[in-house]
């Protein structure tokens, strides 16, 4: 390290590099570089407190990479960044007295430790959150900017909150897409949404159909598509589209839920998860887990965020890189755009080597790393705390 380094380690003490992850109250996840003064952001299980200043400063030197279960993404910190944290010596003593490592010991021997003091191993804490605004309904037109007596099918102004809603829009986010219209007069007008669903599945292209038209009051148009195997189920409203649009937006690798509908209720936010599996998901019996694939990166750290506060033990991780030439793509030459994300979930919850009580999950480290960093590190200082969520982890600021 060279002089610069020192005299930054003097003046603050930890930080995080800019594209560190932390979660707004209204369960948004940003970047730590884009977080401002004043904003409300989560320091604790279901707890936010209020930003009173970013601490930003130049670094050359050496910073530690974490790498922990169930994440793909990895937490990089300077050396003498604080964490919440339970030794492996816990964990070890525990299996040994008991058999297996319970909750009751591990929970009651939570620690604050030096990222230079962790090694691999050692458990650390990501907070659940229980808070809810508890919105049942939802009013279309704070969402939809096309209002006009001669808009072929209005949708309703009123939206209640139901099982059914919810697995329709994880349906979209899944199959989905929003269509604009071809006319050069709009820059960029939509003219409704459309679901391209397997020719074999009949079951689900009909529950789209049936809830689509029960919801909206709209009747779709399918298209069978003989080349592709498939079915196109066609909604045509200008605010249809533009109510998907706002709240899902369009393209795999954009879509992502808005923060209205990650507060809304439990039940129904299993009901969005549950359509998006049907969608996109597939079992692999070998292994008993559940398995659901983006390119999204926004979509499925939402939906790791929403497992986590639902009391699962989501697994996220990656399927394949992006420009990585896949299986029948191989045939063709093609390559993938993005990168493809999976979440993993296991039914049987005692495989994963995570645990978790009412308020947190607790992950061991899987692996721990130096390198060479060079650029901006930031902080924050929060009105009333000394701890916040980056990348999910529970933190000492």
């Amino acid at each position: 390290m060279d002089a610069y380094s020192d005299i930054s380690k003097k003046k603050f003490h930890g930080g995080f590099p800019p594209n560190v992850k932390v979660i707004k109250e209204n369960f948004t996840i940003r970047v730590i570089s884009e977080i401002k003064a004043e904003d409300q952001i989560y320091i604790d299980s279901s707890l936010t407190d209020q930003v009173q200043n970013v601490k930003k400063f130049m670094y050359r030197g050496r910073i530690k990479v974490f790498k922990c279960a169930g994440q793909v993404l990895k937490i990089k910190s300077l050396e003498d960044q604080s964490f919440y944290a339970i030794r492996k010596e816990i964990r070890d003593n525990c299996r040994k007295k008991y058999g297996k490592m319970r909750v009751n010991v591990i929970e009651q021997n939570v620690e604050i430790l030096k990222g230079n003091q962790l090694k691999k191993g050692d458990l650390l804490l990501i907070p659940k959150h229980n808070q809810r605004n508890n919105n049942y309904k939802l009013r279309t037109r704070d969402f939809v900017s096309t209002i006009s007596n001669y808009i072929r099918n209005e949708i309703p102004e009123i939206l209640n909150f139901t099982k059914e809603l919810f697995r329709w829009f994880g349906y979209y986010l899944a199959e989905g897409m929003v269509l604009f219209t071809s006319n050069k007069r709009y820059e960029k007008k939509c003219r409704g949404i459309s679901f391209t669903i397997n020719i074999n599945e009949k079951k689900l292209a009909k529950e789209i159909v049936c809830i689509g038209e029960k919801v909206f009051s709209i009747k779709p148009r399918l298209i069978k598509i003989i080349d592709s195997h498939a079915y196109r189920i066609n909604f045509y409203s200008t605010q249809l589209g533009e109510l998907i649009y706002c709240l899902f937006n369009t393209g795999s690798s954009k879509k992502r839920i808005h923060n209205y509908l990650i507060s809304a209720p439990n039940d129904l936010l299993k009901e969005l998860i549950n359509g998006w599996l049907k969608g996109d998901g597939w079992v692999c019996n070998t292994k008993d887990v559940v398995i659901g694939n983006t390119t999204s990166i926004e979509l499925a750290n939402q939906f790791y965020l929403i497992l986590i506060n639902l009391g699962e033990l989501p697994a996220l991780g990656i399927s394949a890189h992006k420009n990585q030439n896949r299986k029948k793509a191989r045939e063709l030459g093609y390559y993938l755009r993005h990168n493809l994300y999976n979440i993993r979930l296991y039914k049987n919850k005692n495989r994963s080597h995570r645990k978790q009580n009412k308020s947190y999950v607790f992950s061991p480290i899987l692996d721990i790393n130096c390198k060479f960093y060079e650029g901006y590190i930031y902080n924050l200082e929060l009105q009333n705390s000394k701890s916040f969520q980056a990348n999910y982890v529970l933190v000492r600021s």
